[in-house]
């Protein structure tokens, strides 16, 4: 035994994922082949006289919004820093660490680009983090038209919240449900594309364990085993000649199934502030999520919303060994924004008149209503508190977020929001915790 997983589990966990990745070797091969041979400089590629003028300099260097790195057709590198700092005031209570006034969030560089024209890759590392510093590293094949093949570290699809860029935020947080609910980043193989001129997005992959977020911060083994997952979002309107609010309409649906290792290695909530919430219990069997979301960008404005359930099971985990019912955590949110400036809402907003430059720079006014749930309850309504307790005492996150963001020029933004929280167990309001304010402030820098 190893990390509570049997030999040959770990030893079938390794070969699958050696599987994996040559077939993805194999994969880059075979579509790299004819793209080597037209860059050739032999007269018969595209590259036919390496001195022609028309073809430019072999080697270019641009700095645009970052640094760029372009070698004709064959190779393709930008430079990314990305950096957050915080400036908190949580409410402390009892039994909670007091924290910090001053938080470096994002402390992150990376490098990203093209290989052969076919090729995208990223490999970006965290410096804040010491556990774990590496964020996504992997490389992305374009296959076919509609299909890519990625495979390295990067994010499980599951989650528009927790799929959405940390410096694309509308929030200073993700939601809780994105958080804690969403599996994060692990090592997989995923297939994706678009289908229908953009109208059907889908993501399918296989992952070597359950994902970062629902790993406890004190331990560093997995706390699910091979997960798979799948998304498929739609854009019933997208290049059609309608009207223009209409295009950016999607809906999807994402579901994940995985296997739990025996142990106290349910799902995890905190708070804001980042304090345990609801406390994991016993499980055996399998994880399932589902989730659904909705996004909408009219112009200026934008509305989004995700519901995500998640089930854990609980075989012989009784005092008997007998099967508990299922562990299961429910998640929600609903937010919406108004660049007040004008601008187009996108997923990364660029003023139209930048700060000293003619102009202000871009306003954003930002509003989230969002809920994180635990627990079951049986026929009679009683439920208990305990890691091996049939029925789980139901605990609940309320949160409202109102913000607001200021987006300076395409480097800067200031995000500053008050958040309130109302916590609940067994449906009743926990006492001392009706009513909580916190206050953020973020400054962000991204080149």
């Amino acid at each position: 035994m190893s990390g509570g997983l049997p030999r040959y589990v770990q030893h079938r966990a390794h070969l699958a994922l050696r599987v994996a990745a040559a077939a993805l070797a194999a994969v880059l091969l075979s579509v790299a082949a004819p793209v080597a041979a037209q860059t050739q400089p032999d007269g018969s590629g595209s590259s036919a006289n390496p001195g022609d003028p028309a073809d430019g300099p072999r080697v270019r260097f641009t700095f645009d919004k970052h640094p760029s790195i372009h070698v004709r057709k064959l190779f393709e590198l930008d430079v990314r820093v990305k950096s957050q700092t915080d400036w908190r005031d949580f409410p402390s209570g009892p039994g909670t660490v007091p924290k910090n006034v001053f938080d470096l969030h994002r402390a992150r560089v990376g490098i990203e680009g093209t290989l052969l024209m076919r090729f995208d890759y990223q490999i970006e590392r965290e410096f804040h983090d010491t556990t774990r510093p590496w964020r996504d590293v992997y490389m992305d094949a374009r296959v076919l038209r509609d299909l890519q093949i990625q495979g390295g570290h990067f994010k499980i699809p599951f989650g528009l919240d927790q799929l959405t860029s940390g410096m694309d935020l509308d929030f200073s947080y993700r939601s809780l449900a994105g958080t804690y609910l969403a599996p994060g980043r692990d090592v997989g193989l995923m297939a994706h594309g678009r289908l229908f001129t953009d109208v059907v997005k889908y993501q399918a992959g296989v992952f070597r364990q359950g994902g970062e977020n629902v790993r406890a911060s004190e331990r560093t083994e997995a706390q699910s085993d091979r997960t798979v997952a799948a998304r498929v979002v739609v854009k019933p309107w997208s290049g059609l000649r309608t009207r223009r609010s209409l295009r950016s309409f999607a809906a999807g649906i994402a579901f994940t199934d995985g296997r739990l290792p025996e142990g106290r290695n349910s799902l995890r909530g905190k708070t804001v502030p980042g304090d345990a919430f609801f406390e994991p219990v016993y499980v055996k069997g399998g994880r399932q999520r589902v989730g659904a979301e909705f996004q909408w960008r009219p112009g200026p404005m934008s509305v989004q919303a995700e519901v995500m359930r998640a089930r854990d099971q609980r075989h012989g985990q009784g005092i008997d060994n007998e099967n508990l019912p299922d562990a299961v955590a429910r998640g929600w949110y609903v937010s919406s924004t108004w660049l007040v400036t004008g601008e187009r809402k996108k997923d990364t907003v660029k003023p139209a008149r930048p700060f000293l430059k003619g102009g202000i720079g871009a306003v954003e006014l930002a509003g989230r209503v969002e809920s994180l749930s635990s627990g079951n309850k049986g026929s009679t309504g009683v439920s208990f508190a305990g890691p091996r307790a049939p029925w789980i005492l139901g605990k609940t996150d309320n949160v409202w977020t109102t913000g607001v963001n200021w987006y300076v020029n395409e480097f800067i933004k200031l995000q500053a929001d008050l958040i309130r929280e109302q916590r609940e167990a067994g449906g009743i309001i926990i006492p001392a915790q009706g009513r909580l304010w916190s206050r953020t402030l973020r400054v962000q820098f991204a080149l």
